[in-house]
């Protein structure tokens, strides 16, 4: 048997850590009398197969023995912990050298994924729909993944005094509607940059810079349909730096002009949602769920069964209705048709930029330099300026947001 700190194990060190029932004080290493006195001279390899969650061919008698080791008050010795790697070191015994290590990293606070709880939190998002690239959906799905992503709202400099500045506007990472752990970027300021800038006198263009996945579908639509209808009052240009996909790319395509740099990638048009059953993992823990609900389908989609016909049949539903709205934004501001969207647009994958610009996806493949360029010259073409030397200077005054 493959020796291992099994789940079983793991849920019953977990439990006495909470209880407060390590003793983290002894020492670190102890002699062979002090380990023999603690865990008996035959002993250690029997405690640290059950401690460990291993032997389930003990006894009740036997477990209730080697469920701890000889300790004041009841308590695991940390250091009887190091005694069994010790020994299981010394005698080859490789896997109760592992799980004892794994272990003895779990009573000190460093435990990797394989030891890590499950963020209930990560079960709910993961359960809405994602307008995400596929090779992001273990950054939002998994409930083991470490939470140390942080919302990077937008910040704006003010800009110039002159109505022919250019604003840019960063959308980068991750995109979630509210600022909240799982998103680099957030709608909610996104969007409020993009109306401020539309409604500052002083900026006569807008340049969305955009090096994102994708992200959640909730709020796209919404920013989508002001995107549209705000184009017509200033030049607003999407620029895919370097990658546009899934919900970036929703957003981009509602620009006036989209461009992607040549080495970039757009795409991605589809939408995802997950569902986890963790009720073998909670199992195998000993923990059984009962959830009192009321209402036919209030307790749907739930984490702790599997997913019933009827259930997956009306998370279908939802995704194809989200899929739908994104593809008929695409199709209307593409100025194609939605059939066109879904046989030529990748199919859900990403397109470099030579197969974006060949399937109508960008309107040009340009560097970022070119993009600023272009901008400024079609500013200094609209707006009424004294001399080039001017026009010279405008192009040089640029209002950044990022």
């Amino acid at each position: 048997m493959t020796i291992q700190l099994n789940p079983k194990g793991n849920a019953n060190a977990r439990q006495l850590i909470a209880d407060g029932k390590v003793d983290r004080d002894s020492a670190w290493s102890m002699s062979a009398d002090d380990e023999n006195e603690i865990l008996g001279n035959d002993d250690w390899i029997e405690y640290g197969k059950w401690f460990l969650g291993i032997d389930e061919t003990q006894n009740a008698e036997t477990k209730a023995h080697f469920r701890y080791p000889i300790g004041k008050s009841g308590k695991v010795y940390r250091s009887a912990i190091i005694a069994i790697r010790q020994r299981s070191g010394q005698q080859d015994d490789a896997g109760i050298f592992d799980a004892a290590g794994e272990l003895i990293n779990l009573i000190d606070g460093k435990s990797d994924e394989s030891g890590a709880s499950i963020d209930m939190n990560r079960l709910k998002i993961a359960a809405s729909p994602w307008a995400l690239m596929p090779e992001c959906i273990a950054v939002v799905a998994s409930p083991l993944a470490a939470t140390n992503l942080t919302a990077r709202p937008a910040r704006a400099r003010p800009s110039s005094a002159s109505s022919g500045s250019i604003a840019v506007l960063s959308l980068s990472g991750v995109i979630t509607q509210h600022p909240d752990f799982m998103g680099d970027s957030n709608l909610d300021e996104f969007m409020g940059d993009f109306m401020s800038a539309m409604n500052d006198p002083t900026v006569g263009a807008l340049l969305i810079s955009i090096d994102s996945p994708g992200g959640s579908v909730y709020g796209a639509q919404e920013a989508s349909d002001m995107m549209i209808a705000m184009r017509g009052k200033k030049p607003v240009v999407a620029f895919a730096n370097s990658l546009a996909a899934s919900a970036a790319y929703w957003l981009g395509c509602c620009a006036s002009e989209f461009y992607c740099t040549p080495s970039g990638e757009v795409g991605s048009i589809g939408v995802w949602q997950a569902h986890m059953d963790i009720s073998a993992m909670l199992q195998n823990a000993g923990i059984k769920t009962t959830i009192i609900s009321a209402g036919k389908y209030k307790i749907e989609g739930n984490p702790y069964q599997p997913l019933d016909d009827d259930a997956q049949q009306f998370m279908q539903s939802r995704v194809d209705d989200y899929y739908n709205a994104f593809v008929a934004c695409v199709a209307s501001a593409r100025n194609v048709s939605t059939d066109f969207v879904k046989t030529n647009m990748g199919q859900g994958r990403v397109l470099g930029a030579q197969d974006a610009l060949k399937n109508k996806m960008i309107d040009g493949i340009l560097t970022m330099p070119q993009v600023i360029q272009k901008m400024a010259n079609q500013l200094s073409a609209t707006t009424q300026l004294p001399s080039k030397k001017a026009a010279t200077s405008i192009r040089s005054r640029l209002s950044i947001m990022v």
